[in-house]
């Protein structure tokens, strides 16, 4: 072997261990990316499951932004905002929980009339077929919400979506 072949074969192994370091980094990269989605995607679904076992009506009061209605006594309710174990908050973040529950208004008063297009506001939410300005805190029927989990991921800032819109109609609690 010449010198040049020996340094053409060097440059060669060099190359393919290069290449093969790459992927290995970006399959470990791509392997936490997955697993922080999988965790946010459980922790939405979690808090969902847990709704649909609550009484229907005390969903708004329980989970809006305001203590004022709490069903116990100010400052008993879960609130809109929860923790997700294994995720981080992302550095803006104020309140230092991953997760956060936006319903139609933060409470302690539910408006139809609120416009925001991600929840499908303005909405008929007591099911009288009309959109007015009082008070449905007390009496509605369907309660659009959007779950959102934000988190400082591997990969930079994450966030996860679930939108639904939840019914009291028919709904027989015993």
């Amino acid at each position: 072997m010449t010198l040049i072949e020996v340094m053409v074969s060097i440059l060669i192994l060099t190359l393919c261990t290069w290449m093969l370091s790459t992927t290995l980094m970006a399959s470990a990269h791509h392997a936490d990316a997955k697993r922080e989605r999988a965790l946010a995607v459980a922790g939405a679904t979690n808090l969902l499951e847990h709704l649909h076992a609550l009484p229907f009506e005390k969903i708004f009061a329980l989970y809006n932004e305001s203590p004022e209605d709490d069903p116990k006594s100010p400052g008993t309710a879960p609130g809109a905002h929860f923790h997700i174990a294994g995720l981080e908050a992302a550095s803006a973040d104020q309140d230092g929980h991953v997760g956060r529950i936006q319903l139609p208004s933060p409470g302690p008063a539910l408006l139809e009339d609120t416009v925001d297009e991600r929840l499908g506001l303005p909405r008929d939410l007591d099911g009288d077929l009309f959109i007015d300005q009082k008070d449905h805190a007390e009496n509605y029927m369907v309660l659009p919400l959007l779950i959102e989990v934000e988190w400082q991921g591997s990969g930079g800032r994450r966030v996860f979506r679930l939108q639904t819109i939840l019914s009291g109609i028919g709904r027989y609690d015993q």
